[in-house]
């Protein structure tokens, strides 16, 4: 089996993403409520809505898809031929412990459903910069 890992640029380009947190609230823990909340106000600014899962288990079961256990979220559109009319975001909670890391792995995985022709472009990771900015525009304006 093979198990894809991150490519050096598209590491640096993700840990350079700025979460809008306040300072002292980036490093407080993850939990479901909060983690389910953040995720609406993403796919409210982007305008693409998305199913949260975190039970990744269920997540493979029902896209066929492997959840390696280095991967901190992913998103599942569905085949090229059947798009889901609402998309999966998995996200794994062992690895999105403070609320600084989940913030970027939902701006990334969000960017994927944004503009999914970009890959791991600089563009992509302008985007997500882009919608962790507006999230918290949306955050300090609630």
């Amino acid at each position: 089996m093979t198990v894809h890992r991150g490519h050096p640029l598209t590491n640096a380009r993700h840990a350079a993403l700025r979460c809008p947190l306040p300072e002292h609230e980036r490093a407080l823990p993850v939990d479901l409520a909060w983690l389910r909340r953040r995720a609406k106000m993403f796919a409210h600014v982007s305008q693409r809505p998305f199913h949260l899962v975190v039970d990744l288990k269920a997540y493979a079961s029902v896209t066929g898809m492997d959840f390696y256990p280095h991967y901190a979220a992913q998103v599942y559109r569905g085949p090229e031929t059947a798009r889901l009319s609402v998309p999966l975001m998995a996200v794994n909670l062992a690895l999105v412990a403070s609320r600084e890391e989940a913030d970027r792995a939902l701006a990334h995985e969000t960017m994927h459903l944004v503009v999914p022709s970009y890959g791991h472009k600089q563009a992509a990771f302008e985007r997500a910069q882009l919608l962790l900015d507006q999230v918290g525009q949306l955050a300090v304006s609630a």
